[in-house]
């Protein structure tokens, strides 16, 4: 994919032995877990929230057939080095991936004379909490942390549901690709940590229906495997948002 390809390009030469670009991104599920029959897990009561219909209410079905992780299978520990060391250019504006991402979420944002760095600017509702962030770079210390850029589905997650078994290239442009990324607020993302759907939601229950669907359409896009009690989560959200 254009993605792996462009991230392949800037890889040449820092990437680790036998690591190489491929023409498209492996079948994860299909190497990590032999094929088998699922069967649905057991139905839940939906969440105890009124959702008002969105746009991907129709892909309940589609996270009824995300496959789950085999837990008999036995994968290499997770390590956050193994989807590359922080933030890449993936579309080589001179930007990384967090200014490009802190750039198209935030509003009225200035930017240093670089023309990448975000200075100031304001999260209007936090996908997460529903409040409006202000943002301010600390030129001292750094990237204010106040916002930050949260992988919707993990990297730990995504090693988990058959990203262990891409090369290096890939992974790192699962971890740079900016539809699997939002900027929210940074407590909030923290606290979040690596949890699955089954054991975090957004604190604004208006935000989980697009939250389900983007994990769920990350998910399928990928490959990627989920626990049981996640898919489980999934299609009970998506199943109320219809």
């Amino acid at each position: 994919m254009a993605l792996v390809a462009a991230v392949g390009a800037l890889l040449v030469g820092c990437s680790p032995a036998g690591a190489t670009p491929s023409e498209s991104r492996p079948a994860a599920s299909a190497t990590a877990m032999p094929q088998r029959t699922v069967q649905p897990p057991e139905r839940t009561e939906a969440p105890a929230f009124t959702a008002a219909p969105t746009p991907h209410s129709d892909i309940h079905g589609t996270a009824l057939d995300l496959p789950l992780i085999d837990e008999s299978v036995r994968t290499p520990a997770y390590r956050r080095d193994d989807f590359g060391d922080g933030w890449v250019d993936v579309d080589r504006n001179g930007c990384s991936t967090r200014q490009d991402v802190l750039q198209r979420d935030l509003e009225g944002e200035t930017l240093a004379d670089d023309g990448c760095t975000v200075l100031t600017g304001s999260l209007p509702s936090d996908p997460y909490t529903g409040a409006t962030i202000e943002f301010a770079h600390d030129r001292v210390g750094g990237d204010s942390q106040a916002v930050q850029v949260d992988h919707i589905i993990s990297l730990s997650a995504a090693h988990r549901g058959g990203a262990w078994a891409w090369d290096y290239v890939e992974r790192v442009a699962f971890a740079n690709d900016p539809a699997t990324l939002l900027a929210v607020d940074g407590p909030t993302n923290a606290s979040k940590s690596d949890r699955g759907p089954a054991d975090w939601m957004p604190e604004d229950p208006g935000y989980w229906c697009e939250y389900a669907a983007d994990y769920t359409t990350i998910a399928a896009d990928y490959g990627l495997a989920v626990s049981t009690a996640d898919r489980r989560m999934l299609v009970d959200v998506l199943a109320a948002c219809a």
